[in-house]
């Protein structure tokens, strides 16, 4: 996995998904094994610090992965459909797993699935996801720790992206003359808050910013 640029502002953590899954491991681990820290934000006048890294794989899943004050736990910013896959790039298991936002979710029927077939032909489904590649890459990464296991992708409906009720989130500044521009556009409504929470609370910005819900661009 590549490293995601560190240059842009603090934002970035929040510019595609929200808060999907809480980690309990071994922050020394975690670093023997990803390396230091991409980025360190300072929170609370300097009274703790926020240590952040964020990939993106070669199938194109972007995830960010947070150490708060707690040493040993870890929030990760992905799509909760991808949670599996996500772990399975950062080479832990569910055992690690302490919450996440997909728990007791039933799986979407439409979209891109991974199957698994086991020594004696029964079929499961693993994992959705609305896109081929990531799925595709989910079972290379399975294939190659379960020997007598098999897995498949395969296309059940319109790919859930293409759900024509799905919205995006739009965060709108708006200044003291009333004047409104879109700033960015996020798939996540809580993602989307998160942004425009953050620039709220920036000093430096005279403008009021607010989230509402916008049909995607076609």
């Amino acid at each position: 996995m590549q490293p995601l640029p560190t240059d842009r502002p603090h934002v970035w953590l929040f510019e595609r998904n929200a808060h999907a899954v809480t980690l309990k491991a071994s922050r020394s681990g975690f670093e023997r094994q990803w390396g230091p820290p991409h980025r360190v934000v300072t929170r609370d006048d300097g009274r703790f610090q926020e240590a952040h890294w964020g990939w993106r794989s070669e199938c194109g899943l972007e995830l960010v992965v947070v150490s708060m004050r707690e040493a040993d736990r870890f929030l990760v910013f992905i799509e909760p459909l991808e949670v599996d896959h996500a772990l399975a790039h950062l080479g832990l298991k569910d055992e690690v797993v302490e919450w996440r936002a997909d728990a007791g979710v039933p799986l979407p029927r439409e979209g891109w699935v991974l199957t698994r077939m086991d020594e004696t032909g029964n079929r499961y489904d693993v994992a959705p996801s609305p896109e081929r590649a990531h799925v595709a890459c989910f079972a290379r990464i399975l294939e190659e720790r379960a020997h007598k296991q098999s897995y498949y992708v395969e296309f059940r409906g319109p790919p859930a992206h293409e759900d024509a009720a799905r919205k995006d989130w739009a965060v709108i500044r708006q200044d003291e003359y009333g004047n409104r521009a879109e700033v960015a556009r996020l798939q996540s409504e809580q993602g989307a808050r998160a942004f425009a929470d953050v620039y709220e609370a920036d000093p430096r910005h005279k403008q009021t910013y607010f989230v509402e819900p916008v049909a995607p661009h076609p």
